[in-house]
């Protein structure tokens, strides 16, 4: 009998030793199904916002607003570290000829997805006469935090280019990086 408890313990223990690995790509390919789908959402919003006509920075002009999700890490799924816009934490190499960059970030691999856009990240301007700051380019707005947040895209004419301004709606939370 004990013989048989011991080889049914063996058994168990290879089985699941075996399956462990798939299951934690199916967790990982879950939470990077998640996040790429929360960028394809950045990126209609800033193809439906191209169409617009820019105003300059002291006028309100053509916006899009866009609510991302950051899934709390499950059974199911795994933690998304970061979805970013505009670039790469971290990183110097956001921005290149054709554009900026959009990111997230699963387990140890960071994803990035180009887009035709100069998107700066600016503080201000909604409540202060529209007198916005902007960061430094390559500089992303990053959304770290689990649930809803909700980001504004602006598109404005700023010495002659069309520039794509990012914030955090008031009372999100925010960072850049």
């Amino acid at each position: 009998m004990s013989i048989r408890v011991v080889l049914a313990v063996i058994l168990v223990v290879a089985l699941c030793s075996v399956s462990y690995p798939a299951i934690e790509a199916a967790r990982t390919t879950r939470a990077e199904h998640h996040a790429a789908g929360e960028l394809a959402t950045v990126e209609n919003a800033l193809l439906d916002l191209s169409t617009e006509s820019a105003v300059s920075m002291g006028h309100p002009g053509a916006r899009s607003v866009v609510a991302l999700s950051i899934t709390t890490e499950s059974k199911s799924s795994s933690q998304i570290e970061y979805i970013a816009v505009g670039g790469v934490p971290g990183s110097k190499h956001g921005k290149d000829a054709h554009g900026d960059v959009l990111a997230y970030r699963v387990g140890d691999e960071t994803h990035v997805r180009y887009v035709p856009f100069d998107l700066r990240v600016a503080h201000g301007g909604q409540k202060h006469g529209h007198d916005w700051h902007l960061e430094a380019d390559r500089t992303p707005l990053v959304v770290r935090d689990t649930g809803r947040t909700e980001i504004v895209f602006r598109l404005v004419e700023r010495r002659g280019k069309h520039l794509v301004l990012v914030t955090f709606i008031e009372g999100t939370s925010s960072s850049t990086a």
